[in-house]
C-alpha cells in the first residue's frame, strides 16, 4: 500500500494538484518489522517526496504490543524521519495520553463511533469536546472520521474538530477518479476566494 499511495502523491504534484500528504495504514506486523524505517526513506526517496507529506496511521490496539519495542522503536523512527503521525480509531483501543506523548502523534482520528449522532446527542457531544480539548492542550491535531452527514460535519466545526473525513465528503474512488475530483474541489475554491 505504501508504493500505491506515494505513486499516487507523485502523480498528484506532477498533475499540479498540490495534495499536501496521503495517510497510509500500517498493520501491526508491517510496524514489527525492523526494516520499515529504511524501507519507508527509500520509497519516499524513490518519489522524491519529502517525509512530512507522509501521514502514518496506526491503530490503538498496537499498543497492546507495547512489549514489542520494534514496533515502539519505528514509530518513534518514523516520527524522527518526519512523517506524521496519526493515531487512527481513537478511544476504542488501548493507548492512553502517554502514548500519545511519548510516541509524538501529530494527530488523533477519532472514531466514528463518536461522531455518530453528536448532531442529536448532548453527551455524545460533550464528549467529543472533551476529546478535542485534550488534544489541544496536548498540542495534537484532531480529525473525525466517518461523517456522513452536513449535520455531523457542521457540528464538528462548530465545537473547533479541525479536519474531517468520510462518505459525507467523498466515497472511495479509483485512483484515476480522485485527479478529476481534487480538481474540481480546487477550481470551487478559487471560484469562491
Amino acid at each position: 500500500m505504501l508504493f500505491q499511495s506515494l505513486a499516487a502523491l507523485r502523480a498528484w504534484d506532477d498533475a499540479g494538484l498540490n495534495a499536501p500528504l496521503i495517510g497510509v495504514n500500517f498493520s501491526t506486523a508491517e510496524l514489527r518489522n525492523p526494516k520499515l524505517v529504511e524501507k519507508v526513506k527509500w520509497e519516499l526517496d524513490r518519489f522524491d517526496l519529502t517525509p512530512d507529506r507522509l501521514c502514518i496511521e496506526i491503530l490503538e490496539t498496537v499498543f497492546s504490543n507495547e512489549t514489542d519495542g520494534t514496533i515502539i522503536r519505528n514509530i518513534s523512527g518514523l516520527s524522527e524521519l518526519g512523517c506524521r503521525i496519526d493515531l487512527d480509531d481513537f478511544g476504542t483501543g488501548n493507548a492512553s495520553i502517554a502514548h500519545i506523548q511519548k510516541l509524538k502523534v501529530d494527530r488523533v482520528k477519532i472514531d466514528r463511533l463518536f461522531v455518530a449522532l453528536l448532531d442529536e446527542d448532548a453527551q455524545q457531544k460533550q464528549l467529543v469536546q472533551a476529546i478535542l480539548t485534550m488534544a489541544n492542550q496536548l498540542g495534537v491535531d484532531t480529525l473525525a472520521e466517518g461523517v456522513e452527514t452536513v449535520r455531523e460535519h457542521s457540528t464538528l466545526a462548530k465545537i473547533g474538530c479541525g479536519h474531517v473525513q468520510g462518505f459525507g465528503i467523498a466515497r472511495p474512488m479509483p485512483f484515476a477518479k480522485t485527479l478529476e475530483w481534487i480538481q474540481e474541489r480546487q477550481d470551487l475554491t478559487q471560484k469562491v476566494s
